[in-house]
Parts: C-alpha cells; sequence; structure tokens
C-alpha cells in the first residue's frame, strides 16, 4: 500500500502545475489545490490525472484508478461548506462506478446567463439568438465556436502537442482576424461607444499573446487557454459584451434585405432585437 501511494503521488505531481498544490487527506484520499483557475479547467485537469493513473502501471498492486470529485470555491463561501461539495462529487464519482471524475453543480446564487463553462459539456453550440444580422461578424463568431470545439476535442483526445498548437494559433489568429474585421463594422454603422469597444479588444488581444506565451514556456496548460477562449472571449465578450451593438447593427440588417441595398449582412426579424433569456451555448 505505501508502495502504491508513493508511486500515485509521483504520478499527479508531475502532472501539476508549478501553482498547483497536492497534499494527503486521510489514508487514501488527496486534495489537489488549483488557485485562479475554473472549474472547467480544474475539471480537465482532473480527467488529465485520471487516465495518466489508469494508464500507469503499479508493480505491487497491477492496475490502479482514482476516483475525483471537482468543485470551484464560489464568493463567501466557507473551506468547510467548498470542501463538503468536493467531496460528494467525490462520492458520485465512487459510487457511479469509480476511476471518473465528477464536478460539483454550482449554488443557484451564481447560476445564471454569464456562467455558461462547465466541465461536463461535450461542445459549444452556436443559437440563433446569439446573432446580431451582420454576416461578417455572425460569421466571426461562429468560427470561434468551432475552433473552441476543435480544441476542446483535441486536448479531450490527447492529441499531440504539436496538433494541439496549432489548434492554438489558429484561434488566436481567428481572435485577430474577428476583432478587426468587427472593428471596421462597428465604426461604419456608427456605433456611439465603437471607441471604448476597441479597447476592450487591445485588452483581451494582450491577455491571449500573454497566456500563449506563457503556454509556450509551460507555464500555463492548454486548459488555460482554453478557459480564456470559452469564458473570457465567447462567454464574457461574445455572448456579453457584444450584444450592446447589436440594436444598432440590426436596422443595417433589415435594409440589407430591401431592394437596391448591398449590405453584406441579411436581414433579421423585429423580434430578435431584445433577448430575454440567452440559450446556454454548452451541450
Amino acid at each position: 500500500g505505501d508502495a502504491v501511494l508513493k508511486r500515485l503521488t509521483t504520478l499527479l505531481q508531475a502532472k501539476l502545475r508549478s501553482a498547483d498544490s497536492l497534499a494527503r487527506w486521510g489514508g487514501e484520499e488527496f486534495v489537489i489545490l488549483c488557485p485562479n483557475t475554473g472549474r472547467s479547467t480544474a475539471a480537465m485537469l482532473a480527467e488529465r490525472l485520471r487516465r495518466e493513473v489508469a494508464m500507469a502501471k503499479f508493480p505491487e498492486a497491477g492496475a490502479v484508478t482514482v476516483s475525483i470529485g471537482v468543485a470551484e470555491c464560489e464568493p463567501g463561501e466557507s473551506w468547510e461548506q467548498w470542501f463538503e461539495r468536493a467531496d460528494e462529487a467525490l462520492y458520485r464519482a465512487k459510487t457511479g462506478g469509480r476511476n471518473q471524475v465528477q464536478a460539483a453543480p454550482e449554488t443557484p446564487q451564481r447560476a445564471g446567463p454569464e456562467q455558461y463553462v462547465v466541465a461536463n459539456f461535450v461542445q459549444l453550440v452556436w443559437h440563433p439568438a446569439y446573432e446580431c444580422g451582420n454576416e461578417l461578424v455572425d460569421r466571426g463568431h461562429r468560427q470561434l465556436f468551432a475552433d473552441a470545439n476543435e480544441l476542446l476535442s483535441a486536448i479531450l483526445s490527447e492529441h499531440t502537442a504539436e496538433q494541439v498548437n496549432a489548434i492554438v494559433d489558429r484561434l488566436v489568429a481567428d481572435i485577430l482576424q474577428h476583432f478587426c474585421d468587427e472593428e471596421t463594422v462597428i465604426v461604419d454603422a456608427g456605433f456611439p461607444a465603437a471607441a471604448e469597444h476597441i479597447v476592450l479588444h487591445r485588452a483581451l488581444v494582450d491577455q491571449a499573446l500573454k497566456l500563449t506565451g506563457a503556454y509556450r514556456t509551460g507555464t500555463k496548460g492548454v486548459g488555460d487557454v482554453f478557459q480564456f477562449l470559452a469564458y473570457d472571449v465567447v462567454t464574457k465578450h461574445m455572448l456579453g459584451a457584444d450584444r450592446v451593438f447589436f440594436d444598432t447593427l440590426r436596422p443595417q440588417a433589415a435594409a440589407a434585405g430591401r431592394p437596391g441595398k448591398r449590405l453584406s449582412t441579411r436581414s433579421k426579424p423585429p423580434q430578435r432585437q431584445s433577448t430575454p433569456a440567452m440559450p446556454d451555448p454548452l451541450a
């Protein structure tokens, strides 16, 4: 048993990031703390650890598997409450067949349209309610959804580092191109807050370049890159900040459907000018 635990801790420690902390908690239980890490990134890390252990050789015991529960500490939550939610998720993993990762659900006060990034989704799903009516902008948004799904698939399928790097490079290039296209559209449309929106773009670009640079040097994981795209770009920006210029673009999109107009947009029905409930892009 001691030999198995030593081998297990060596495996786990080798796959953790420098900021993560591994500690033994009881006889055969461990706790891993992941600072500044969202639930989806932590869950992907947990799945990577689970696979690493399942594929490893334990001379003293043969095959060994682990069950993992994941919980993100929420605002105002005590250590005991946080740990209890993680422990409950671990219990579900054990009773559900073992050798799996289970994520604790978010508490009701945090559930809302801004909380799209969860651990157990398969892909981001585009919904017509996300469209602004300008084909160039909508096409860019759909492309970033596709990039996110491709990166997620590569991570979960454990593609080679070269394959993942190529996808990361492509998604960053697509973000830069989309921001450039979107800025041209909103300036030409006379969006009053275009300058402020462009500043938001610059901040996201700076973050993207710093993050990918850290990823290249090994100080950040690919899960952090995915977290940035899925949460900061898709959820917070595309489905949040971008919606403030939709009402400016939609009249032009409607005009594009009339005779004599040649705008590169498409018309959208008036009822979509206000969307009280945004559909969740994760499925």
